[in-house]
């Protein structure tokens, strides 16, 4: 059961980072529906299954439908940019995040 936890815990920070990291909106917009979706998922295995319900109606099905079809209707064009200046934020953000995590799961879940 943990393993599982943690393994959806980073896949949900990876699809996280891609929302920010894709140049293509619509790509940017589909990796937040799974960001949305594994949210979900990680409410269901804490058997919070009205909030993972609540996440995948309204979250998914309504707010990222919209924005998906907002930015399709827009056309927006892709411009190419140099992220290479932020890798150094996101390597330290994210051994801050993995270290954060870690100390976690090591506490456990009482209270």
């Amino acid at each position: 059961m943990d393993s599982i936890h943690f393994f959806l815990c980073t896949i949900v920070c990876i699809t996280g980072l891609f929302v920010f990291l894709t140049n293509n909106p619509v790509h940017s917009i589909l990796f937040l529906i799974l960001t949305f979706f594994n949210s979900a998922v990680l409410l269901f295995l804490l058997n919070a299954e009205f909030l993972g319900l609540i996440f995948i109606i309204v979250y998914v099905g309504a707010i990222a439908v919209l924005f998906l079809f907002v930015v399709m209707m827009l056309n927006v064009k892709v411009i190419p940019a140099d992220n290479t200046m932020y890798l150094p934020l996101i390597f330290i953000g994210s051994i801050f995040l993995f270290t954060q995590l870690y100390s976690f799961f090591q506490k456990g879940f009482t209270a």
